[in-house]
């Protein structure tokens, strides 16, 4: 015989004794044997494990003499009548069994067992309250204060739990509280589950009006099946509704632990609380203590430490455990009516998930706040330790370096430095992170020193360290697959995520300043090569790697400084003496505009206006020297005015040439000036004076003039120091272009 529930199948495997039957022999049972409902054997002569024996509720059990076909086991299991079957030959009620073990015996309806629908039950709390907490109290086991919709269900509450009076009323002559409340903008009563205003009241006439005094419901005990409005922060007892039967669970336990981890309750005749564990564990209170015990195994109990008489076990507290498999004696262990989705507080109430260390309070007892380190640093972990190698690779450590900005680039000092950002990223399959959300940031460790962090030892191009000025410094734990199955063993239900699958991020902002050799050869049209190199701090290749991660640096800033441009900046990564290393590279190129507008153009102007002191007047030697020095002197002081802003080095710099180039070509027509003035007098002295007679103007025109060789040499002059400028313009100018120009 084979029952089983409908829409589902099983497969029953029958071993008989004899030879083989085949399909269309008809299978008899000898009388004389015996029937065991309620346990496993595993032989003919009875074997059992008492673990495996019947731990529930058996509402209808029959035995028949004729083989049911699909449709007639469907119709019983349905509670309708099968037609033309005969009675059972063994049921519950014929008397045939012999009960064993411990077993209470109850009567209930057919109706109740066939029926669909949950209809609820009700739980009478003698604890009086003030209403907030018997809100929460019922909410806490997933039900809602009881709120009467007619006369019948109102009188019943009234005459089953009046005998309590003397334990809840006090001046107030209050019994329990209702489960409405006042809307003081509406001035109507509305019901706690949803807000709509409640249909069905009875209320004093003197007592039913909203006010701000009066915003909550209560059942008074000196006028029968009435309700009265009073203050909320009384104290009367609670009677809460329940449309479903609750699952709570029970954490903290170990895992070898016998005892159940899942319970429910129900109501009973005495509407007291019971957990009733899913296999063989009831709690309940006996003498003003909450206990565990089994039914299977009787040296198994656990006691629960109260803090006050009349205390409940929902939530965290402490018991004290007896005949267990687990080591410890007196274990903490919360048990929860909330969801997989919510997270319990410490007093038993349920909040969302996500309010667990969000860095505000919403538990009452602030427990939400509580134990928030994302990081689950197990037994014996070293922070001095790099994380183990993962199949036979080194471990990657993913670098990125974000530069800010450039903050200093002193020419004079050959000293650079920038703002940056560092981050790196590895996997430390050591650890678990706790609640780990979307949003890296807000899975910040707090005491990211206890895991291991990646030290970075940095050196400059001259092979010098780098000045290194640290503004913050901190971890995350960054959330990249699901979480890890819930561990019941543990109190706090924290979604728990593995170190394997989920990274750790570093990331440093700091000032970086280091050393540069600039090769100033080509200045004020040159362009600079610096480097950083970066390297593992006593972690070789074996054990880690720095690994490019996307481009590898990044620079946000603005790349125009005031003299210079960033123009480019490149990663590379090698290995050298077994170390992973990984360096910086960055190109500079002077902002040479300044110089050409400011620098090379006046200087220029006064080698040409020193070119053209020779076009003056021979007889002006004054004029035609005093412009020429001044203008000498203004190259020389442009020369001075730029090399105290520019490294003094042992070479001479493009722009050293060029202003010795027109300070030698300024200073050598001065030289032409004073020749060619001394010329000038050497050929006026030794003429003397010469008379000759009146001749009309327009014959004067037509008399012969001999120039002097004075005037021929100031020409000679012009001309040369005009295509000597024009040549030195050909050379400079070409190798500007090429140094501006150079790939």
């Amino acid at each position: 015989m084979c029952a089983f529930p409908p829409m589902q199948e099983y497969t029953v495997k029958l071993e008989m004794p004899g030879p083989e039957m085949s399909s269309r022999t008809r299978m008899e049972v000898v009388g004389g044997g015996r029937l065991v409902v309620g346990q496993k054997l595993y032989s003919m002569d009875g074997d059992f494990i008492v673990l495996e024996t019947l731990d529930g509720e058996v509402g209808d059990w029959r035995l028949y003499d004729t083989a049911l076909d699909l449709d007639q086991m469907k119709t019983l299991l349905s509670c309708r009548e099968v037609t033309d079957l005969r009675p059972p030959m063994i049921d519950l009620s014929s008397g045939h069994f012999k009960v064993l073990g411990p077993t209470i015996r109850r009567n209930i309806t057919l109706a109740e067992i066939c029926s669909d629908r949950v209809t609820g039950f009700y739980l009478f709390f003698p604890q009086k309250m003030i209403f907030k907490h018997a809100y929460t109290w019922c909410i806490k086991l997933k039900g809602n204060l009881i709120l009467p919709e007619d006369s019948e269900s109102n009188a019943y509450f009234f005459d089953r739990f009046v005998r309590f009076k003397d334990q809840c009323d006090d001046i107030w002559t209050h019994l329990f509280w209702i489960g409405s409340g006042g809307n003081l903008t509406t001035r109507v009563w509305e019901r706690l589950t949803d807000g709509e205003p409640i249909q069905w009241y009875r209320f004093l006439r003197e007592y039913r009006t909203v006010t701000p005094e009066f915003q909550c419901i209560a059942v008074v005990t000196h006028d029968r099946y009435k309700w009265a409005a009073c203050p909320c922060d009384i104290e009367t007892c609670v009677l809460c509704n329940f449309t479903t039967h609750p699952e709570m669970r029970l954490r903290g336990l170990c895992k070898d632990s016998a005892f159940d981890r899942l319970f429910s309750f129900r109501d009973s005749d005495t509407y007291e609380l019971v957990f009733d564990g899913l296999a063989h564990v009831m709690m309940e209170e006996q003498n003003d203590t909450w206990i565990m015990r089994s039914r299977l195994y009787p040296y198994l109990k656990a006691e629960m430490i109260s803090q006050w008489v009349g205390q409940y076990p929902v939530g965290v507290h402490t018991w004290i455990i007896e005949g267990d498999r687990c080591r410890q004696k007196e274990v903490e262990l919360l048990l929860t009516s909330c969801h997989d989705d919510e997270y319990t507080c410490n007093d038993g109430s349920c909040i969302r998930k996500d309010r667990r260390c969000d860095l505000s309070v919403d538990c009452a007892d602030q427990s939400d706040e509580m134990d928030c380190s994302v990081v689950v640093v197990p037994d014996g972990y070293s922070a001095q330790l790099p994380p183990p190698t993962y199949k036979g690779t080194s471990l990657p450590i993913h670098f990125t370096l974000n530069i800010t900005s450039v903050r200093t680039f002193d020419l004079v000092s050959f000293t650079i430095g920038i703002d940056v950002y560092i981050k790196m990223q590895w996997r430390d399959r050591r650890l678990k992170y706790n609640n780990l959300l979307s949003n890296m940031r807000a899975n910040k460790l707090r005491r990211w020193r206890e895991v291991w962090t990646p030290i970075l030892e940095m050196e400059d191009g001259t092979k010098s360290a780098v000045e290194i000025k640290t503004h913050s410094q901190a971890a995350y734990a960054v959330r990249a697959t699901g979480p890890l199955p819930d561990d019941d063993t543990t109190i706090r239900e924290d979604i728990t995520f593995s170190g394997l699958d989920n990274p750790l991020v570093f990331q440093e902002e700091a000032t970086l300043v280091f050393k540069c050799y600039f090769e100033l050869m080509m200045y004020p049209f040159d362009r600079q090569k610096c480097f950083i190199v970066f390297k593992m701090k006593d972690v070789t290749e074996e054990l880690g790697m720095l690994v490019k991660e996307g481009q590898g640096v990044n620079f946000v800033g603005s790349r125009r400084l005031l003299e210079y441009t960033l123009y480019s900046e490149a990663y590379k990564n090698y290995t050298k003496n077994e170390i992973s290393h990984v360096e910086i590279e960055f190109q500079f190129r002077n902002q040479y505009s300044y110089y050409i507008s400011n620098t090379f153009l006046p200087s220029l102007i006064q080698v040409i206006i020193s070119l053209v002191t020779l076009r003056f007047d021979l007889a002006d030697f004054q004029d035609r020297i005093m412009v020429s020095l001044t203008s000498l002197l203004v190259l020389a002081t442009f020369f001075t005015q730029t090399s105290q802003s520019i490294p003094k080095t042992s070479y001479l710099k493009l722009i050293d040439v060029w202003f010795v180039g027109l300070i030698f070509g300024d200073f050598c027509m001065i030289l032409s000036l004073v020749y060619v003035e001394t010329l000038r007098l050497k050929e006026t002295q030794g003429r003397g004076i010469k008379v000759t007679p009146f001749i009309a103007i327009s014959d004067k025109k037509s008399a012969s003039y001999m120039e002097s060789r004075a005037a021929r040499i100031n020409r000679m002059f012009i001309k040369l120091f005009s295509v000597s400028i024009l040549l030195m313009l050909m050379c400079f100018v070409p190798t500007c272009m090429y140094a501006i120009l150079e790939p």
